[in-house]
């Protein structure tokens, strides 16, 4: 077909670009106003221009190589924004639901493909591992509604790992198995390719992605391309080994997980052009692939194609059904579940398209697999948009946010070697509610040439807050005082502040002797939170997170903010909180804070224990972070012995990175 000497179905790329870009403008408006979730409208978008409706787009070479970096982009997503924590804490449950993900629809389409449809038994038993895969299709549908790190959402993406690695592996032993018959020595090349992948993905790469990211830091660009190497770099030594690359951009996600902080600069361009390009483009290829004419030249068809769908819906709902029960989930706990295993797309069409290839499985067997990614795809959107509203509006097991004291930070800075660790630190425990900004402050206390000076520090401040590349506000301030003292006092009091940040960057003078008068008039005059940090290394390369606290810390008044202020920081660094105390009743106070605000997980409380005993755990290395909960002198929790620790502690190890928190009184 010809419409001003323009060729359809279009082959000049400029045409393709702006068709698929209007469909990624106006289709998913369009659909949300019909009440159709935008996942299910680029799908349908795709099947009206493919070849099999208005034919306005081929699936060539360029489409299907967009598609494919969308799918990847969208397993590695999947990987990076998992709550490792969460993972491991629920990795028995991960399991159980993943081999019921498995099991119970592989052996559903076994029997309803070889007693139903009476297939051959090779060509049941292939059907069957594709009915067992499931792909995160819905996964952005919980990143806009913000539940990505809800437990639940964490055992799913994990049981997904176990399900799609057994459901390849049955695919690779039921080929080899119909091209050669039983191989003991095919097995045992696979198992060699898995062990040398997990190798190189979980030794090699984080080693170099720690000191490319560590030496590139703000750099975003830069970063941002190396991610990209990573991914597509997991993905071919996937493809070489014979290992699904889905499974290679997904493990690179993993591996990244605690390079890439979460809500951090790089982190939101990782997720912004995913789930607003790449992955799109995938689902738009998706829907291309779909043909639906075909069923009204074979009408008998058909009911191949309900047979494949009920097969798979009821599969996969009774895998789910089963831990629900099991497991004591909630009806939204278990219709998410479902919600997101129903999916099917690249696994599924590629263990299909495999046992095309063979002669294993016909033609209509692919066609029908076709049919039922788009149908299942559209059943997940529709499940997982329901479930995840219903889980995003019960609260009552979340904590974060639940406070009626809003965070204010003010950082006083003074020493440019130090800014940027503390506005890092800032924004590491900093909640999401980026309408409340930082107040960095500097304060004068010579009034001569007072004007030049402000003006250099606010060039200075702002090149390195652009250099932040955050969506966080940052509200500069200057004050001309008798003494630094009195300014900061001040302007804490204006900005209603809950927390005063400090710097120290001196590593050979003891803490007690630089901060004496400084801190000590600060904690006289105002009763905020007041935290000094010290940072020799990258918030990135700390791996343990050490917090020593005193006997009767739990009767403080800033007792919650604390607590609070370092779950946002061990939320964002995927790190547990080594909780240590002389006292069991302050252990027991903050654990039964923990437990009644559902997070535990984050924290892992010791025994009560000699001060002598605490020196001992503690490395004197950049991978550490030591946070000393301290009080000002005629506070309730005010202990020499403790203070005397501390310092001890903070001279004995000079190379770990030290906060000291002075609580709200």
């Amino acid at each position: 077909m010809e419409i001003l000497n323009i060729h359809i179905p279009f082959t000049e790329p400029v045409i393709i670009i702006a068709i698929v870009f209007l469909i990624l403008l106006i289709g998913p408006v369009f659909f949300e106003r019909i009440r159709i979730p935008s996942i299910v409208g680029l799908l349908l978008s795709g099947a009206l221009i493919g070849p099999h409706g208005f034919n306005l787009v081929s699936p060539d070479l360029e489409f299907s190589l967009l598609g494919t970096i969308g799918l990847l982009y969208l397993m590695f997503l999947a990987g990076l924004e998992i709550d490792l924590l969460d993972f491991i804490e629920n990795k028995s449950k991960s399991i159980f639901i993943g081999l019921l993900s498995f099991a119970v629809p592989f052996v559903m389409g076994y029997f309803v493909c070889h007693s139903y449809l009476g297939l051959s038994k090779n060509a049941s038993w292939l059907i069957g591992a594709m009915l067992s895969s499931h792909t995160l299709i819905s996964y952005p549908l919980l990143g806009r509604l913000g539940i990505v790190n809800k437990s639940i959402v964490t055992i799913i993406v994990g049981a997904t790992i176990i399900a799609d690695i057994l459901a390849l592996v049955a695919m690779e032993l039921i080929t080899n198995f119909a091209k050669d018959g039983f191989e003991i020595d095919s097995l045992l090349l696979l198992g060699l390719h898995f062990m040398l992948f997990s190798f190189v993905l979980f030794m090699v790469i984080p080693k170099l992605s720690r000191i490319f990211l560590g030496k590139y830091e703000g750099d975003l660009g830069v970063q941002y391309i190396f991610v990209l190497v990573i991914l597509f770099l997991s993905a071919l030594i996937a493809l070489l080994l014979d290992i699904e690359p889905i499974l290679g951009a997904f493990f690179c996600g993993l591996v990244l997980n605690r390079q890439i902080i979460n809500n951090s600069p790089l982190y939101k361009r990782i997720e912004f052009i995913g789930n607003n390009l790449f992955i799109p483009f995938f689902l738009i290829s998706i829907g291309i692939l779909a043909n639906f004419k075909v069923y009204f030249d074979r009408p008998s068809e058909i009911w191949l194609v309900f047979a494949l769908i009920a097969t798979a819906l009821a599969g996969k709902y009774l895998a789910a059904l089963i831990p629900k029960i099991v497991l004591k989930l909630s009806r939204s706990e278990g219709n998410l579940i479902f919600g997101l295993s129903v999916s099917r797309a690249a696994s599924a069409i590629a263990i299909i398209l495999i046992g095309f290839n063979m002669g294993i499985v016909s033609e209509s067997i692919l066609n029908s697999t076709v049919i039922l990614i788009l149908a299942t795809c559209i059943v997940s959107s529709y499940v997982t948009q329901h479930a995840g509203r219903k889980i995003l509006f019960k609260e009552n097991d979340t904590f974060i946010g639940k406070t009626s004291v809003k965070q204010k930070f003010l950082v006083p800075v003074a020493n440019p070697a130090n800014m940027e660790y503390l506005f890092d630190f800032a924004l590491l425990i900093k909640d999401n509610d980026h309408s409340i900004p930082i107040y960095p402050l500097t304060v004068f206390t010579q009034r001569n040439q007072v004007r030049e000076k402000i003006d250099e520090s606010q060039k200075t401040l702002q090149k390195l807050i652009n250099s932040l590349h955050t969506e966080v506000i940052f509200e500069t301030a200057s004050r001309i005082d008798n003494n630094v003292t009195n300014g900061i006092v001040r302007a804490a009091e204006e900005v209603v502040a809950t927390t005063i940040i400090l710097g120290w960057n001196n590593r050979t003078m003891p803490f007690h002797i630089l901060f004496g008068n400084v801190l000590d008039n600060l904690l006289e005059k105002t009763q905020r939170m007041v935290i000094v940090l010290k940072t020799p290394s990258s918030f990135r390369e700390i791996r343990k997170i050490h917090l020593f606290c005193p006997e009767n810390a739990q009767y403080e008044n800033g007792f919650a903010l604390w607590l609070q202020t370092f779950l946002i920081l061990a939320q964002k660094l995927q790190l547990k909180l080594l909780i240590n105390s002389t006292s069991e009743q302050t252990l027991e106070a903050i654990n039964y804070f923990t437990q009644k605000n559902n997070v535990s997980k984050y924290f892992e409380i010791h025994d009560a224990f000699s001060k002598n005993n605490l020196k001992s755990t503690i490395k004197n290395s950049a991978s550490e972070l030591m946070i000393f909960v301290h009080s000002r002198k005629k506070a309730i929790s005010h202990d020499r012995r403790y203070e005397h620790f501390m310092n001890n502690s903070i001279n004995f190890n000079k190379r770990s990175n030290v906060l000291i928190v002075y609580p709200e009184q």
